[in-house]
């Protein structure tokens, strides 16, 4: 199965793919940052084997020790509210599959559950840095060791659910951002005019009937397991030049996705429910 089909069921690589991430709880005295972390998982496994393979598929898995070694190396979160800072995407960082024109770049922190049970994780406050493009998350879930023979990977848990319609979160003032975005975009192309509101109008609808304010879901962990949350750049909204929507639609946007390059950040909340 390919990533962009079951991304929930694959594996997830912990190498040098990862993108720098700086965690910052905001209720402890132990502030903890990834900078030092990445900088050696990346120069460590600068030719390690990536998640995906050319045609898309993940690739079985990884030794124990660069596996552990990785996972050792990724800053950890702990139950409350915690600021992840995402750097952008630079040259040296790789991504996460060999596809071709497909690159995927990956954030990972790790938790430790001290009791076993329900925990409720929710996600907002997603605040971006590109004037240009909207960032917009989905795609967000906690990721548990599995060991195939000698090989080890990531695998999705089974006992997660969203809670509600909560599966999407989009940058603070959304509507403003894009409006703005649109308006300078229909400055240097008056002639995407139509296009451009008919878009406009078009999100305006969907934030209005969909909660974009935060991402919520329940998952059950097991005492004493270190899990990955992991969250891919994927989700990103830029002005383009009209283009149908469906093939052998009439319905033209003028906003398009991939991924997301500039630095931005967002809150995460974990609580324990018994």
């Amino acid at each position: 199965m390919k990533k962009n089909v079951l991304k929930k069921l694959m594996c997830a690589v912990l190498a040098a793919a990862c993108v720098a991430t700086a965690v910052v709880p905001a209720m402890a005295d132990d502030v903890v940052t990834a900078e030092a972390a990445t900088k050696k998982v990346t120069s460590a496994y600068k030719y390690h084997l990536e998640g995906y393979d050319k045609n898309g598929y993940p690739v079985s898995g990884f030794s124990k020790t660069s596996f552990y070694k990785d996972l050792n190396s990724l800053p950890s979160v702990k139950t409350g509210k915690t600021t992840i800072n995402v750097p952008a995407v630079t040259s040296n960082v790789k991504s996460v599959s060999k596809e071709k024109g497909k690159p995927e770049y990956v954030t990972y922190v790790k938790f430790k559950a001290l009791k076993t049970g329900k925990y409720v994780v929710t996600l907002d406050n997603l605040q971006g840095t590109d004037d240009k493009t909207l960032r917009c998350m989905m795609y967000c879930d906690f990721y548990q060791v599995s060991k195939t023979g000698k090989k080890y990977c990531l695998n999705s848990i089974e006992d997660s659910d969203t809670v509600g319609k909560y599966d999407t979160l989009y940058e603070n003032n959304y509507l403003a951002r894009l409006r703005t975005i649109l308006n300078n975009y229909k400055a240097e192309h008056p002639e995407y005019a139509d296009v451009i509101e008919e878009t406009y109008i078009d999100y305006t609808d969907y934030v209005n009937k969909y909660p974009v304010n935060k991402i919520k879901f329940t998952t059950k962990l097991k005492k004493g397991r270190t899990y990955v949350f992991s969250v891919d750049n994927i989700g990103m909204q830029k002005a383009v030049p009209p283009y149908f929507t469906t093939h052998g639609s009439d319905e033209q946007s003028c906003l398009w996705g991939g991924n997301y390059l500039k630095a931005y950040s967002f809150d995460i909340n974990i609580e324990y429910r018994k």
